[in-house]
């Protein structure tokens, strides 16, 4: 259902690119080289699907529940990914078939079915994610495709950026494109360590 509602997105074309632009400018510009470049551009269609409003004011998930002709189930799911949780994440715990996250910036506790082993994804890791309801066996959270991680090195830096966003009642969609800028001068500037980049933009 993700990749159709991104396909419906997309059939706009003069707001798709519109839309790359702010992307951009939101959370750094990568080209094709990049190493950033694919989960970049992962995060990005879910973004445009999912968080962007159209120039009605919908998003792009809303105008497909509305045009298109679907089933309860697909309804369901779109729905579910429309309201979806965006945020950004540190690892409690990984265990059988599921992973026990905390939001750094909404506070809460999310246990998230996931019965792969996905690389990368340990104790004390922090990553932005994007968090689904199942609609099938609720009330399960899934995890979408995008994830985002930051540098390891830059964990301290990066909880107190979470903690002054949260204190400052900061909108969770401006401290994470403010948190991926970082990451990608992080990648840039590999002779400056990650955790100095972080912590010079608090």
């Amino acid at each position: 259902m993700l990749d159709r509602v991104i396909a419906f997105a997309a059939r706009g074309e003069d707001e798709l690119v519109k839309a790359r632009e702010e992307w951009a400018e939101k959370a750094g510009r990568v080209f094709d080289d990049d190493a950033l470049y694919e989960e970049r551009t992962t995060a990005f269609l879910e973004w445009f699907a999912l968080e962007r409003p159209l120039a009605g004011g919908k998003l792009p998930a809303e105008r497909f529940l509305a045009d298109e002709q679907l089933d309860d189930n697909e309804m369901q799911w779109v729905m579910s990914l429309a309201r979806s949780h965006r945020s950004l994440f540190e690892v409690r715990e990984v265990g059988e078939g599921h992973i026990l996250l905390d939001d750094l910036l909404g506070g809460g506790v999310f246990s998230v079915t996931e019965r792969r082993r996905l690389p990368g994804v340990e104790p004390s890791e922090i990553f932005e994610a994007r968090l689904v309801a199942n609609v099938v066996t609720p009330p399960e959270l899934l995890f979408s495709r995008a994830f985002q991680f930051h540098p390891r090195e830059a964990r301290v830096e990066l909880k107190r950026h979470a903690e002054r966003a949260r204190k400052a009642g900061q909108p969770r969609a401006e401290t994470l494109f403010h948190l991926l800028r970082l990451r990608l001068k992080a990648v840039r500037y590999r002779h400056v360590t990650a955790d100095k980049i972080y912590k010079d933009e608090q």
